[in-house]
């Protein structure tokens, strides 16, 4: 946790404290990785963090033995499930902290409507406003605990793809690539995969394909974008191959993909706008011969998959150092195949680190 920078803007905020909610922010700043938070999303887990004083957290009773190996907040409070409601006891808490006619923050996409308008009952006395923006700048700063975290997991998760492909044979189903990947990742010591898309021929156009029962054919495009989980912390990275012989119009069509993915990489720099590093992601897909289709390029990682800032040119923000970003440029070919790179990048004092290995993706891996 970036904490020195989370209480500067919370200070800067004028707001009295906040109230995390979602499964990434109640992780964030308490420690805890409460897992349970996104399997059943009304067994709530809240924490209160005043601007003055110590924090609280709020977990369901049954949840508070696993919350207290990591958790870093004191001052655990638990609910029964079903008897006592976690709106109340976060009340209580609140009215303790001397927060009762405050300022507050409150995750407004997170937490639902209903919960809030029962907050907004029992603490009728205080104003709640909207502390998104305010969680999603603290944590779009990575300490190097987090960047160690983030670069692991890539690296973990760019192994297993190569190793997977080296391991196909045309004519295998893409489930059992998928399987292989899989293996791969959760054996690197990913807790779980949070999503695995693969497609081959025209599946591969489908950047959410699901990987079936349908076999690798000579001259295919093959598309894979894979999430783990490493201790909370998110991979997320895209590779293309071919199966078989590619045509020289498949190996163009990547190449220039790839030269666009680095010219891209290599714009940025701290001090950048993201408007700008979109434009420049634009004119490399312009020098290339590429037509440009994407609505962003990219996002920032962490304890969730796409976090602040998304890199698209709405997004009013400079590029920091201490941002982990996915560059992800794709070109679909109408109708036939899709091509897709994703790597992690982390911006530095001096320029970029590219965190996970995009030099060995300067050509397609062949599955033969």
């Amino acid at each position: 946790m970036n904490l020195k920078r989370f209480e500067t803007l919370l200070a800067e905020s004028g707001m009295d404290g906040v109230i995390a909610s979602s499964l990434e922010n109640v992780s964030y700043l308490s420690g805890a990785r409460m897992v349970m938070q996104r399997l059943i999303p009304d067994r709530l887990a809240l924490l209160v963090w005043p601007a003055e004083g110590d924090p609280a957290i709020v977990v369901c009773k049954g949840e508070d033995v696993a919350c207290r190996d990591d958790c870093q907040v004191e001052d655990m409070r638990a609910y029964t499930e079903f008897v006592t409601s976690p709106i109340d006891l976060l009340a209580d808490v609140v009215e303790e902290k001397g927060l009762a006619k405050g300022r507050l923050g409150l995750e407004m996409h997170s937490l639902p409507s209903g919960y809030v308008n029962q907050l907004r009952k029992r603490l009728a006395g205080a104003t709640f406003v909207d502390c998104g923006d305010l969680l999603d700048r603290a944590r779009m700063i990575k300490t190097p605990e987090e960047v160690n975290a983030l670069a692991a997991a890539g690296r973990s998760t760019e192994r297993a793809i190569r190793r997977a492909f080296e391991r196909a044979t045309v004519g295998e189903p893409e489930k059992k690539v998928a399987d292989d990947i899989t293996a791969g990742v959760t054996a690197a010591g990913a807790d779980v995969l949070n999503f695995m898309f693969l497609g081959t021929g025209i599946r591969s156009f489908e950047w959410h394909a699901r990987p079936g029962a349908t076999r690798l054919e000579a001259g295919d495009v093959l598309h894979t974008d894979v999430a783990g989980n490493f201790v909370g912390y998110w991979s997320d990275l895209a590779r293309t191959a071919f199966v078989g012989k590619p045509s020289p119009r498949q190996l163009d069509i990547y190449s220039r993909l790839y030269q666009a993915h680095v010219n891209t990489l290599d714009a940025i720099r701290p001090g950048l706008e993201v408007r700008e590093l979109f434009s420049a992601c634009q004119a490399a897909y312009r020098r290339v011969g590429l037509p440009f289709q994407l609505a962003h390029l990219g996002h920032g990682l962490g304890l969730g998959l796409h976090e602040y800032p998304m890199l698209n040119p709405s997004t009013d923000e400079v590029l920091r150092p201490g941002m982990v970003l996915c560059i992800e440029p794709a070109y679909l070919d109408p109708d036939v195949a899709g091509y897709h790179i994703e790597d992690l990048v982390l911006v530095t004092e001096q320029g970029r680190e590219v965190l996970t290995d995009y030099e060995s993706a300067h050509e397609a891996q062949v599955i033969t």
